[in-house]
């Protein structure tokens, strides 16, 4: 990634997407933007669980290209990751949180596509942390994201009534609305998937 693009020693948030195809070949693309204030699991796993879900309603697919278009479309007030990372955010210092995700063709039989998640968050400084997060499956990723959001709501509502700042309580409700949201996609795959197992059953 070009660090003209960004300043230097900028603290990153990082997406990496491996998508592979019915084939097997896989195809991979990273995208960056600075990690102050929106680079966090709660603010940009929605857009991961809005992809996955407008390939369900679209029967679609993933594509690295699909991926990189619903990514780079900044629709809304939070920022998405744009700028073209060629980088590896495991192995890079500045990348703080990186989302690792891995994108196959969809199931037959639930209509929604295999997904894998790896959240990795990194601090350095005096007290330093490293934390892994994994999720299988579009309903477990929806359901750590609507966790995430929960979380950021209450966060942004504790410092909203010590500063009462009305910018923040907007921020909290979006939080909060996105949270629904995510859990109306976790309750639809759950859903698909337990149809599917009814269907078995009775086969």
């Amino acid at each position: 990634m070009p660090r003209s693009e960004l300043r230097l020693n900028t603290s990153l948030f990082v997406t990496q997407a491996a998508v592979s195809n019915h084939t097997g070949l896989i195809a991979r693309v990273g995208l960056a933007m600075p990690a102050a204030p929106f680079g966090s699991p709660a603010w940009q796993l929605p857009a991961l669980v809005s992809y996955l879900h407008r390939l369900h309603q679209d029967e679609e697919d993933p594509s690295p290209e699909l991926w990189r278009a619903h990514t780079e479309r900044q629709t809304g007030p939070v920022p998405r990751p744009h700028i073209r990372y060629h980088g590896d955010g495991l192995h890079d210092a500045d990348a703080v949180c990186v989302l690792d995700i891995q994108l196959g063709p969809r199931d037959e039989d639930t209509g929604w596509p295999a997904a894998d998640l790896a959240v990795i968050e990194q601090e350095e400084g005096a007290c330093p942390f490293g934390r892994v997060t994994r999720r299988h499956g579009v309903g477990a990723i929806a359901a750590y994201t609507a966790e995430e959001l929960t979380a950021e709501h209450a966060r942004l509502m504790d410092r909203a009534r010590q500063h009462q700042d009305a910018s923040v309580v907007r921020l909290a409700d979006l939080a909060q609305r996105a949270a629904a949201w995510a859990d109306k996609v976790r309750a639809a795959a759950h859903a698909d998937a337990a149809h599917f197992q009814a269907a078995l059953a009775r086969a």
